[in-house]
């Protein structure tokens, strides 16, 4: 093969090459290159030039709908602590899910390296807050000791989601007592220590090397599922005995439930769609992080949902049917006696203590 030479800096290249190749087409060519590359993670720099002129409304956009998250999650608190000053830690702890998860999204919206450490963050502060959810549960029970009363002989109902199929039906169900409720706290209790652990595994190999992490993630994601799911079923079994002695708190596990499911699932789809599905290069950067770039931008919007029906079933709603039970107690010790005091009767509402000894008025109620 023939090859030509140019004066001054030596440039070898075959004849059939053009010399004359522009500034534009070696871009074209680099950017091919460097799209289709796995292992690529822009740095802040590139990817802020290759966002332009769209990274500022982005990342403002972002910035607003954080602030009003964090500014949701104070007033819920604020709201829910006047009813449940004893359960404070637990309350903060579920409630700050929304605005953490989607601070953790936002990161990895701004800098694309850190997202697999933001997932790691957002994905553990679920967990955490599933075992303070349970504690929560037994709080709003009245404690283990009145949680074992108001339920008398009930048994333990185990055949529940994820164990509700027929392997599972031989299950044995144990009657609600202290073993049972330590047994529970365990089971759900092993979720944030597990899923920590697992997840400094795979933050060791995905430092170490890319194709150890692709190939040892397949097996680690079993030992997530598992830890996930027994933990799951070991809630929804404290949820179902809990509404068995009227303490509903199904809508506000449903509420933490989703959030587990769009860190969890939605996530792994995400991913999955940028390994399965040939996407087009855009704005020069790898698919993979335009497609996760969009899926935390959802993310963020979706906490924002969530929080504001969070606030409906921890403030609002309660405060609301709080104060239809003040406004009957007054009716009735009105009609009855009349002597009462309406300071006492509302301090009263709020201990979850009367005490009505008036006969007249036991025999109209």
């Amino acid at each position: 093969m023939s090859l030509s030479e140019e004066s001054g800096d030596r440039i070898l290249a075959s004849r059939h090459v053009s010399q004359e190749l522009s500034h534009h087409e070696n871009n074209a060519m680099n950017t091919t290159l460097l799209c289709h590359n796995f292992t690529l993670e822009p740095d802040f720099i590139s990817y802020l030039t290759a966002l332009q002129p769209y990274a500022w409304v982005l990342w403002s956009s972002g910035l607003i709908v954080l602030v009003l998250l964090w500014t949701i999650y104070a007033v819920t608190l604020r709201s829910a602590l006047k009813k449940r000053r004893d359960s404070a830690t637990n309350l903060a702890t579920v409630l700050s899910v929304y605005p953490l998860v989607a601070s953790a999204a936002f990161i990895a919206i701004v800098v694309p390296r850190a997202t697999l450490v933001a997932e790691a963050i957002a994905q553990e502060v679920v967990m955490v807050a599933l075992y303070h959810f349970f504690c929560l549960i037994i709080a709003e029970c009245g404690g283990p000791s009145q949680f074992i009363r108001r339920s008398g002989d009930s048994p333990l109902e185990t055949r529940v989601l994820p164990c509700c199929c027929w392997p599972c039906c031989f299950i044995p169900r144990p009657k609600i007592d202290k073993r049972s409720l330590t047994w529970l706290r365990c089971l759900v209790l092993q979720i944030p220590i597990v899923q920590a652990v697992l997840y400094v595994i795979i933050l060791v190999l995905w430092a170490e090397d890319m194709m150890i992490y692709r190939h040892g993630l397949v097996f680690i994601q079993f030992f997530v599922a598992a830890s996930i799911l027994s933990g799951i079923w070991g809630v929804i079994m404290c949820v179902r005995a809990a509404s068995g002695i009227g303490v509903m708190l199904r809508p506000k596990f449903v509420a933490l439930q989703l959030v587990l499911i769009i860190v969890k699932l939605q996530c792994s789809l995400a991913k999955l769609v940028s390994d399965v599905a040939t996407l087009p290069c855009v704005m020069s950067l790898h698919p993979a992080v335009l497609v996760n770039a969009t899926q935390y931008t959802i993310t963020i919007f979706e906490m924002l949902l969530l929080s504001i029906w969070a606030w409906r079933l921890y403030g609002g709603a309660e405060t609301k049917s709080l104060n239809k039970v003040q406004k009957v107690v007054v009716a009735v010790l009105e009609e009855g006696s009349g002597v009462r005091d309406v300071k006492q009767i509302k301090g009263g509402v709020d201990n979850k203590s009367f005490s009505i000894t008036d006969n007249k008025c036991e025999e109209k109620v």
